[in-house]
């Protein structure tokens, strides 16, 4: 079959995120002998344009519209993306009889409300490389059945239920090769760092893998489970190396790598691991990643030095003890300024991230934990939101809800955030987090930040916000909701095989 992949992200910073996740449906779709195309929207000024000008040279079976994320999950700065991917469905729907399978990151967190916003012919939540195969094979030659395809979405053709399978998360990490040649050039062009980063002028061409999939941590507003799973799964520290050669290898404009796990140092066995092969293959290349305060050590420290990492950011969270233990960190600032002080030694470059004003930092811990790092840490750069985007079925929810933010059945697809009450009623407080922010040149909110009255932003967020779950019900007047099978029945029902659509005339 012929497939378009339309990668959707817009957002640019801290800087163009490659679509690696595209890359792995890629190849797995090219593995089982289909010809896969590709429309990166990061490059496209005209996004519905661009969509048209392919569908008419492609003429693909299937559209794949990778979602990377459901807004940008900026307080201060709210963009909310589900208005340009219900244009795209629209788009193919008019211009194209193929059929419409949406997937990504961004669908997986709110999968039942995306569908229902933008009526795709499919969804896949969770991992996607697996799924997308078999429901090919199924809409091709009619093999298999929708109701065992991992993270399924769909209507079910005879009683028009919505069904939703089971995320399976059973894909074979140890298989998995992005396929890299669907990347676009330009993000391989070596680019003025953007304003969020303090460390460089400069910004090389990075290539970015990752090493496993899913977290066992409990963070309190992770979604790690939608997407991955909650259990890990491993490559060999050789293939991950290997994978690093050959990428570098392929384009020789590279300079660094990332590693994109969600958090590489947990379990802290593997990561060490990783970097011992790394070590020992002398691959001698530069590289950072993304670590949890929970398991840093200093012979973990020296490890990743000796193995070329440079920059790590850590998921710190907060430097307010009430709110790490909110947030389900499994650590203190007593851990924080341990791991600080780690990495003050060391030649790597380290980031602290943190969430101001969640879940127990109100106006006195949140003016306490500003001035902590001035107390009690020397990092490179502090990297902060003001709030903490909700979504469903997390704890971060149901602490909402308890303490009156949300109603239980408050709409978490539409962009929503932790930001403790107190602090949106106190002007003080808040342009106390601003003066302290703007007086440290290494530490970073928001790009606008300067000359803005933060209290009076975040008066307009909340109205902005506000604006846009209006428009949302107002769009979705008068749209069949979708209908979920009765409590007592089967969820598995059998689907009839859908014959392959002609293909519409060009525009």
């Amino acid at each position: 079959m012929r497939i378009l992949l339309i990668s959707t992200n817009k957002i640019r910073v801290p800087r163009p995120a490659l679509p690696i996740g595209v890359a792995y449906i890629s190849a797995a779709l090219k593995a089982a002998g289909h010809e896969v195309h590709m429309l990166d929207l990061l490059w496209e000024p005209r996004e519905l344009k661009a969509v048209l000008s392919t569908l008419q040279e492609i003429k693909p079976d299937v559209v794949g519209i990778a979602i990377r994320n459901l807004d940008n999950l900026t307080f201060i700065d709210p963009v909310f993306f589900g208005p340009i991917t219900h244009k795209i469905v629209q788009c193919v729907r008019k211009y194209s009889s193929a059929y419409v399978v949406m997937g990504g990151s961004g669908f997986s967190v709110e999968p039942k409300d995306m569908f229902q916003y933008a009526r795709p012919d499919f969804g896949i939540a969770g991992e996607g490389e697996d799924a997308i195969v078999e429901l090919l094979d199924y809409l091709q030659n009619g093999t298999g059945s929708l109701t065992t395809i991992s993270g399924l979405c769909y209507i079910d053709a005879n009683t028009g239920y919505f069904h939703q399978n089971p995320t399976l998360g059973k894909v074979n990490v140890k298989l998995l090769t992005p396929d890299r040649s669907i990347y676009d050039p330009r993000y391989f062009e070596e680019t003025v760092a953007a304003a969020t980063d303090l460390t460089r002028d400069y910004q090389p061409a990075i290539e970015t893998l990752q090493t496993k999939r899913g977290c066992k941590l409990h963070c309190s507003y992770c979604i790690i489970k939608k997407t991955e799973g909650r259990g890990n799964r491993f490559k060999d520290p050789r293939e991950v190396v290997e994978e690093i050669r050959m990428a570098m290898l392929t384009n020789p404009m590279v300079r660094e790598f990332e590693i994109v796990d969600a958090t590489f140092n947990y379990p802290l066995d593997y990561a060490m691991e990783v970097c011992e092969e790394i070590v020992r293959a002398e691959l001698n290349v530069p590289w950072y990643c993304q670590l949890t305060p929970n398991a840093v050590t200093p012979e973990f420290v020296d490890l990743l030095e000796r193995a070329g990492c440079i920059r790590v950011d850590l998921g710190t969270d907060s430097f307010s003890d009430a709110s790490l233990e909110q947030l389900m960190k499994g650590f203190d600032m007593a851990k924080v300024v341990e791991v600080d002080q780690l990495l003050q030694k060391s030649k790597v470059e380290f980031t602290h991230c943190v969430f101001l004003g969640g879940p127990g930092e109100g106006s006195r811990e949140l003016r306490e934990s500003v001035l902590a790092p001035t107390k009690y840490l020397k990092p490179n750069q502090i990297y902060a939101n003001l709030g903490i985007r909700i979504l469903s079925d997390t704890k971060l929810q149901r602490i909402a809800v308890k303490n009156g933010l949300i109603e239980e059945d408050h709409n978490m697809f539409i962009p929503t955030f932790y930001v403790e009450p107190e602090l949106l009623e106190d002007p003080g407080t808040l342009n106390f987090v601003r003066d302290t922010y703007l007086q440290n040149k290494n530490w970073y909110l928001w790009w606008g930040l300067k000359g803005q009255d933060l209290y009076q932003r975040s008066r307009e967020t909340i109205k902005r916000v506000d604006d846009m779950h209006k428009e949302y019900r107002h769009a979705m007047q008068g749209v069949e909701p979708l209908i979920l099978p009765p409590v007592k029945a089967p969820i598995a029902t059998q689907v009839r095989f859908m014959p392959m659509p002609q293909q519409a005339p060009a525009a």
